[in-house]
């Protein structure tokens, strides 16, 4: 007994020299310098190619796993003049050992200096300087915006169950295919946003990333979330290959990634699987009400969310050029597709349904085609409050319903209800909530739109709307001028600093900033500032070239307030009284009046559909004259 731990410290010394002796220790020294350098290039070669960090991790799995085999390998094989031997053919009356671990000596080394160099190049070379933010020239004086004001409004941290999913990268070569992998996009997207407790950013704001190149935390800090859902979709014929990657943006660390090799008619699952992925991964549990609410979102057929990507595309360009009805038109046949291909396609309804109101309020057309067109736009209204899965859109859209109807009796019962919602939905008519007495309510609801859809100019718009309503000036310059951050130059935003400007009782800052805009709305504005200026004659001179210069849609519209603002009542209630005469008039009149804010922009004896209006909804009027521009 007493010689006991003596025989064991013997073996463990032979056992040490045995593993010397067969270059095991020598071989894992190399295996891991050799391991570490292979992980540097590869990070290097994965970030140039843009390949995914799932294979990085792949690359890390195999060098773990082949440890234990590299250490067997060497224990029982061993290099000798003669080529590779097991370790007990090998005649140990002639020194091999030596030879063997002289040259895995010049390898470590050989590797070591590789490993040190590239720690020294790493280090040497300085980083690359972020590029130097470009200098805007303004025209807009330093007093104009109150800085306490912008600082307050900044976002505050999102929260951790937060995500805006991107839109998947195209790799098929086909420029078709873009639809497809949009399509795959939002209909993800859906599902989520149909999953309680977690907020998800609009389509309007993640979609402008599309085919841009950014750092994920930049992306994350833009759209004010803390997860990011990404990828690509590669098709051919009838199979996807799908890859998605969930990425944490605080330090773009990926929670989950996987990848699918699915027919068309699987993708589904897929656009599922994913989805419910995403949410474990965040922490969210779902029962099965839960899910199935979920999964209520989403469209079965591709060819339908295909042909519904190719109208959204039109959409969006007929908006941005002044509403084209030709493009509309475009836009709504492919809403019918995939309507005919899903009938039960909520969002195809309602976009459809946009050109079939603008319709009804283009001049050059028939009674009867028009007449067409309301019912039709009803039709299309009713059917995607039926078909939406969500509540909050259902009360959006039954505010745009009552209001296009001969009956406002329910309005103020709709306005509370859609603004009591905190969505993501698009809000149509609910925009002229603040002029009939919820102005305060419409502030906490653009609010909420915005830190959702934060690079939607539209919001910003609205805000800035709400914000002069309900007696706030300072903060609706604020938001105007946050939202020409996210849409320089944008029409509707730029008039809003003016409009801001002048209820503040700054008319030749507005009248300096209007003079500097360049698009359709300046000789708009202008007419605003000289009657701020007290010089009506200047602005009545500017009437007619800016109808000229405003998009036909627009020129009726923009006609009621250029009149009532510069004094000329007979022509106002002109304009104003062919608005009364057309199905879905009385949302222009509302909308004219809540934009003016000059108080009653026309004289409901011109009006009479739109006063009873009023009567049933048991509205005020006239409005109070919210910007006083005789100061």
């Amino acid at each position: 007994m007493i010689g006991a731990p003596e025989d064991h410290q013997r073996q463990r010394m032979s056992l040490f020299d045995e593993l010397k002796r067969r270059n095991v220790i020598k071989v894992a020294m190399l295996y891991v310098v050799a391991s570490w350098l292979i992980l540097q290039v590869a990070d290097v070669l994965f970030e140039a190619m843009e390949l995914p960090a799932t294979g990085l991790r792949m690359v890390l799995a195999i060098l773990i796993l082949g440890f234990p085999l590299a250490l067997i390998f060497s224990w029982v094989f061993e290099m000798t003049p003669e080529g590779l031997k097991r370790e007990r053919n090998i005649d140990r009356s002639v020194s091999v050992t030596a030879h063997t671990g002289k040259k895995i000596n010049i390898l470590i080394v050989v590797l070591l200096i590789l490993a040190i160099g590239a720690v020294v190049v790493d280090r040497l070379i300085p980083e690359a300087p972020a590029p130097a933010e470009p200098v805007v020239e303004s025209s807009e004086p330093e007093a104009t915006a109150d800085p306490s004001v912008l600082a307050a409004e900044k976002f505050a941290p999102p929260p951790d169950r937060s995500i805006a999913v991107l839109p998947f990268v195209n790799m098929s070569g086909d420029e078709e295919n873009e639809y497809f992998a949009d399509g795959l996009s939002e209909e993800i997207l859906n599902f989520l946003a149909g999953v309680p407790d977690l907020q998800v950013t609009a389509r309007t704001s993640s979609f402008q990333f599309k085919g841009k190149t950014a750092d994920m935390r930049d992306v994350g800090s833009a759209l004010n979330v803390a997860h990011l859902l990404e990828g690509s979709v590669r098709r051919s014929g009838e199979r996807a290959r799908i890859t998605a990657q969930l990425i944490r943006t605080s330090d773009g660390y990926h929670l989950w990634s996987e990848s699918y090799d699915r027919t068309l008619e699987d993708v589904f699952e897929v656009q599922t699987d994913i989805a419910e992925s995403v949410t474990r991964a965040l922490g969210v549990i779902m029962d099965d009400a839960q899910r199935q609410r979920m999964l209520a979102a989403g469209i079965r057929d591709v060819e339908a969310f295909i042909a519904f990507q190719k109208g959204h595309a039109l959409y969006i360009d007929a908006h941005t050029k002044g509403i084209d009805i030709e493009m509309m038109s475009r836009a709504a046949d492919w809403f019918s597709e995939a309507i005919r291909r899903e009938p039960r396609f909520a969002s195809a309804y309602f976009l459809r349904s946009d050109f079939h109101v603008h319709t009804t309020t283009t001049e050059r057309v028939s009674d009867e085609d028009r007449q067409a067109a309301y019912k039709a736009y009803m039709g299309d209204l009713a059917a995607a409050s039926e078909y939406t899965p969500s509540a909050d859109e259902r009360a959006l859209i039954e505010v745009d319903r009552t209001m296009a109807s001969n009956n406002w009796g329910s309005l103020p019962e709709r306005f509370e209800l859609a603004l009591e919602g905190r969505g993501c939905d698009e809000a149509v008519w609910l925009e002229i909530a603040p002029a009939f007495g919820f102005a305060e309510q419409s502030v906490a609801f653009r609010r909420s739109l915005i830190e959702c859809d934060p690079l939607n100019f539209y919001n910003y718009h609205s805000a800035v709307q709400a914000y002069l309503w309900a007696g706030r000036p300072e903060e609706a310059l604020s938001f105007a001028l946050r939202g020409l951050e996210v849409e320089p130059d944008n029409a509707f935003l730029e008039g809003d600093v003016v409009i801001s400007l002048i209820a503040l009782g700054r008319p030749e800052e507005a009248r300096e900033h209007a003079e500097n805009v360049d698009n359709w709305n300046r000789n708009f504005l202008l007419v605003s500032t000289s009657v701020a200026l007290d010089d009506i004659e200047g602005a009545k001179a500017r009437i007619e070239q800016t109808l000229g210069e405003a998009p036909p849609w627009l020129r009726r519209y923009l006609a009621i307030q250029l009149h009532a603002i510069t004094g000329d009542r007979e022509a106002a209630n002109e304009a104003a009284a062919w608005f009364d005469r057309i199905p879905a008039g009385n949302m222009m009149l509302a909308a004219t009046t809540m934009e003016c804010m000059c108080g009653a922009p026309f004289d409901l004896e011109a009006t009479p559909n739109f006063r009873q209006r009023l009567e049933e909804a048991g509205f005020d009027w006239p409005p109070p004259a919210i910007i006083d521009r005789d100061r």
